[in-house]
């Protein structure tokens, strides 16, 4: 069973993290089955959507796995950076809509995998959103910077990453990290109802219009592409 799975339910890609064993933390085959399902989603043409959920109900991604990246050298360890940066900024600029299904646990580079995400909802009674690089000594790259530095509260974003906290689904939505919160039994239809309505959009306005929303970070990976 794939790592990260997809399926489409009508005009919804419904992407799910599935290896609650680690709870969704990425490493080479994580990565390996993002850039499968990458693939797929970047050849569709028609309005569409797409929902990132998990199977595991504790955890939505705890960030790099740490018994895959403990023995990396310094050479390998930046390579796995620049990966985290492919992966991630593919998702971030990916033309169909996204909507992020946080079931639980958003840490690290979970965090900033979500924070690519067009749409956020989070679930309220159970699970941390938190950037704890501050705390694991992992300085983020500019790039990946400037992909939490999408969350629209900037405020935020700066007390997050120089504190490490951790904020349940309710607080996130207060500050803006989520556009909602809800129970764990609603999560998911709620947002299937998001991506439903962002589905009916032109695919090429919403990209076009996502580009323009996401332009700076567009710009720094353009940028990084041609050094």
């Amino acid at each position: 069973m794939a790592v990260v799975e997809i399926k489409k339910k009508g005009n919804i890609f419904v992407v799910t993290l599935n290896d609650p064993v680690t709870g969704n933390a990425i490493n080479a085959e994580a990565l390996s089955a993002h850039r499968q399902v990458l693939a797929e989603l970047e050849a569709v043409s028609e309005n569409s959507a797409v929902v990132v959920t998990s199977s595991d109900t504790k955890s939505w991604c705890v960030g790099l796995d740490f018994e895959w990246i403990e023995g990396q050298s310094a050479e390998e360890f930046e390579n796995t950076f620049k990966e985290l940066e492919e992966i991630f900024g593919r998702w971030a600029l990916l033309a169909l809509p996204t909507v992020a299904c946080v079931t639980g646990h958003c840490m690290a580079g979970g965090a900033i995998f979500a924070s690519v995400m067009d749409f956020r909802i989070m679930r309220s009674d159970r699970g941390w959103f938190a950037f704890t690089e501050i705390d694991v000594k992992i300085p983020l790259s500019p790039i990946l910077y400037g992909m939490a530095d999408l969350l629209p509260n900037k405020q935020t974003v700066r007390d997050l990453l120089l504190t490490g906290r951790r904020i349940g689904g309710e607080d996130a939505q207060k500050l803006g990290v989520v556009d909602e919160s809800h129970l764990l039994e609603q999560l998911l239809p709620r947002a299937m109802e998001i991506a439903e309505e962002l589905a009916q959009k032109d695919l090429k306005t919403y990209s076009a219009m996502k580009q323009l929303l996401k332009q700076k970070l567009l710009e720094q990976i353009k940028l990084e592409l041609n050094e």
